[in-house]
Parts: C-alpha cells; sequence; structure tokens
C-alpha cells in the first residue's frame, strides 16, 4: 500500500484588471513597479487593505534591490495607484494600500479614470456597484464614496454637482452592434413564410 502524503496547497488566486494593460500603464510605469503594486496587495489587509511589508521584505520577495523597490513606489504614487496612510497600530515603517484604476470609456474614448482603495472584502461589490451606477445611470451615494475621479483628455470633473462635463464627437461613438447573421437568417425564414414575395419588395 502506498504510504500517504500530507501536505498543503495554497490555491488562492488573485486577479488584475485587464484594462491595466490594454491601456499601457504597466508599461508606463515599468515591471519593476508592477511588480511592486502586486506585492503589496499580497500583503493587504482583507478588511482595511492596509499593507506594511519593508523596503526590505519587498525586494527579497520580488528579487530587486532596495532602491529600485523605492523608486517603484514613488511611481506608485506619483500615478494614483498607492497611497501611505498613517497607521493605527505604533508599528515603524509606512504602511501602504494599493488602488485600482478603472477606465471608464465610450468606444476608444476615456471618460475618465476611477480610482479606489484595494479592499479584498469590499473590492468584487465595490466593483459591481460602480459598474450598475454607469450602466443605469442611478446614483449609488455608497459605490461613489472614497472614490477619486481623473477626467480624461478634453474632460473636467465637477465634484459638486457629480458631473463629468466634456464633448464627444459623434464620430467617436461606437456603432450599433450588427444584427448577428444567425438572428437575421431566421427572421428573413420566417418573414418568407408569413409573407411570401414581401421580402424582395422591402429590400
Amino acid at each position: 500500500m502506498a504510504a500517504g502524503m500530507m501536505g498543503q496547497v495554497d490555491g488562492t488566486f488573485t486577479t488584475e484588471q485587464r484594462d491595466l494593460f490594454a491601456s499601457g500603464l504597466v508599461a508606463e510605469i515599468g515591471v519593476s513597479a508592477y511588480a511592486v503594486w502586486s506585492a503589496i496587495k499580497y500583503y493587504a489587509d482583507l478588511n482595511t487593505g492596509e499593507a506594511f511589508p519593508g523596503i526590505r521584505a519587498l525586494g527579497d520577495k520580488l528579487g530587486i534591490g532596495k532602491s529600485t523597490v523605492q523608486r517603484a513606489i514613488e511611481t506608485l504614487e506619483a500615478h494614483k495607484m498607492l497611497r501611505i496612510v498613517k497607521s493605527h497600530s505604533k508599528r515603524r515603517g509606512q504602511t501602504y494600500i494599493a488602488r485600482e484604476r478603472l477606465s471608464v470609456r465610450v468606444g476608444s474614448r476615456v471618460l475618465c479614470v476611477i480610482v479606489l482603495d484595494y479592499v479584498p472584502a469590499r473590492m468584487r461589490g465595490k466593483i459591481t456597484r460602480l459598474s450598475h451606477s454607469l450602466e443605469t445611470g442611478e446614483h449609488d451615494d455608497e459605490a461613489w464614496a472614497d472614490v477619486e475621479i481623473i477626467p480624461g483628455p478634453g474632460f473636467e470633473w465637477d465634484a459638486t454637482a457629480g458631473l463629468l462635463r466634456g464633448r464627444v464627437a459623434a464620430s467617436e461613438l461606437p456603432a450599433a452592434p450588427a444584427q448577428d447573421d444567425a438572428t437575421r437568417q431566421l427572421g428573413a425564414s420566417i418573414l418568407a413564410r408569413l409573407a411570401p414575395g414581401l421580402s424582395e419588395k422591402i429590400r
């Protein structure tokens, strides 16, 4: 009989927003900054998002030097992907909160970027509520609480009115989705049975 095997497998997965790559943001901040951002998310507290790995710990996790980590942190702060907060504990060192950037687009035009703190326990629900509010136009105070808006080129954010002001040329609006071929064929088939010869007259 084969001997039993004891051990553990960490099956935890993290996800990354596709737009970080599609928008070119990862290329802009560089691989080191992206890696440091991901490592800080690894350390994030489930309920607060606070992470307090030291510079050396981050460097050891990623196999990079302290000066590279420090430059990466400065880059992340400049791109609003990280903020440094005052810790509620008496521990030394900096406390970080990683931030997510979500682009709001019409076609290929970026209307604005929504920036929000990465708090693992609330992240999925927060993004779901933001998406619903954007899709329906219904204002949701809780969804938009603690969210920062960065206007896209040619736009400005009116914080008092809660409105993004600007213009989008009609040529930049996405075309209506083309009708599916199978649907069109089914419709033509039904029309041919119910009103023979009509389809030829209306082409």
